[in-house]
């Protein structure tokens, strides 16, 4: 679910020594963004609010922890040092919406790169991490369409018949909008 919806938007264009895949959170599904991540040739960063959570992912993965989102810091790292050297391309972020997380502004600052955001929540639609993606010219992708491929690879898998792609969507878009989204 996660793999082919980044796949679509990066295409053919992913620098292996350069770019760079942030992954927020810690839990099974940073595990399955850190597992795409590397299947596509992404490096791997990862941000938790508790580190050693997201040090197993750098134990199982390969990655760097990241003690700060800041730009700068005296002690520790930072997504700043990291982007000295390399181009953020993709942000996931597994956290619940509950958490109404966003980035810190300088990261999405220059116009010109900024990278792709996967919210995996599904409900809400919108989260204030896609509000903020979008109004910063990011391209998004959400928690909706990761679960209608998982649908669509699981389908196939199970019937060896393609599936009803525009079907699923529209089902998964139907039970993931709210009231006022569908509007």
């Amino acid at each position: 679910g996660i793999k082919n919806p980044l796949e679509r938007l990066l295409g053919s264009t992913i620098n292996s020594d350069t770019d760079v895949a942030l992954i927020l959170g810690a839990g099974g599904t940073a595990r399955a963004a850190a597992y795409v991540a590397d299947k596509l040739g992404l490096s791997k960063v990862y941000f938790n609010r508790t580190p050693s959570k997201a040090a197993d992912l750098v134990d199982s993965f390969g990655g760097t922890l990241l003690d700060s989102l800041d730009s700068t810091v005296d002690d520790g790292t930072c997504l700043g040092d990291v982007l000295k050297e390399k181009r953020l391309r993709v942000v996931i972020s597994t956290l619940p919406a509950a958490a109404k997380f966003e980035l810190p502004t300088w990261v999405l600052s220059d116009e010109t790169e900024v990278p792709i955001v996967f919210d995996v929540n599904y409900k809400p639609y919108q989260t204030k991490l896609l509000e903020q993606a979008e109004e910063a010219g990011c391209a998004v992708v959400r928690g909706s369409e990761m679960l209608w491929e998982q649908g669509v690879g699981q389908f196939e898998l199970w019937t060896g018949r393609t599936a009803p792609y525009s079907i699923m969507k529209k089902v998964v878009l139907q039970n993931c909008l709210s009231t006022e989204e569908s509007k």
